[in-house]
Order: structure tokens, then C-alpha cells, then sequence
């Protein structure tokens, strides 16, 4: 499974004690196509961040048995600052990734006055899995 060659399953992902959880995971693991070239930012002095979003995709069947395709957006943040050079050249529009992070949730006012709510996987573990796939003539 690729899965398990990217990234093997913890032992012990949440431990109990007298019935209390120890140990509380927040992390999304995602593998899909990047939606759109890595984009880079600067975040004050010397901090940079790096924003892009990733592509998943899901088939099934409705009670008619028609194939329904449905994608789902996830939109990464990086805030590694030696990796963010590397992910700004290199992640381009379509390649497939492995991502893996917390999950944040984030609200702030725009520009036109309303509150905005936002949905972002902070990364930390990051795979190349391959470049985009050649178009077919």
C-alpha cells in the first residue's frame, strides 16, 4: 500500500491511563494533485510562508448506478523556513503529493467587512510522489 511506504502506521497513536486519554493527535494526511503552482510569501523579516492546495477524489455509485465523482480542496500552509524555497520552485499545478500536518481553523474580516472563516493544513511532513502525468496525444 502506498500508504505504508510513505508514512508506517504508529504503534501507539493515543495511549490510555485509568481511562483518560494521554495523548491527543490533530493530523491530516493527504495524498492528491496540486491544484495550482506553490506560492510564496513573505511573512515579516526573513519568515516566508508558502501556500498551495492539493486535489482529492473520491468515486461512487448512486441508487441509479452512475458513477459520481466528487473532489474535496485542502489548502496547505508551510511554515518551514528551510523547506519553503525548495517547495516554491518545485510544487507545480497537477504533480501528486503526500502531505501530512495539523489541521487549523482560522477566521479573519476581508477586505469587503465580512468574516471569513478558513480551513488550512499546516505542514510537516512533505513527499514528491511524481510530476504531473504527460498529456496523451
Amino acid at each position: 500500500m502506498l500508504l505504508a511506504r510513505i508514512n508506517p502506521v504508529a504503534k501507539r497513536v493515543a495511549t490510555t491511563s485509568v481511562g483518560a486519554v494521554r495523548t491527543l493527535v490533530n493530523k491530516a494526511t493527504i495524498v492528491g494533485r496540486v491544484g495550482q503552482d506553490a506560492e510564496i510569501n513573505s511573512a515579516g523579516p526573513e519568515r516566508s510562508v508558502v501556500h498551495f492546495s492539493i486535489a482529492t477524489s473520491e468515486n461512487r455509485k448512486d441508487a441509479e448506478g452512475n458513477l459520481i465523482k466528487t473532489t474535496q480542496w485542502h489548502r496547505i500552509v508551510s511554515w518551514d523556513q528551510k523547506k519553503n524555497p525548495y517547495l516554491a520552485e518545485r510544487v507545480k499545478k497537477g504533480d501528486l503529493v503526500f502531505v501530512e500536518g495539523p489541521i487549523h481553523y482560522r477566521t479573519y474580516t476581508g477586505k469587503d467587512g465580512t468574516e471569513k472563516h478558513l480551513t488550512e493544513i499546516s505542514m510537516r511532513t512533505f513527499q514528491a510522489l511524481s510530476a504531473k502525468e504527460p498529456q496523451q496525444q
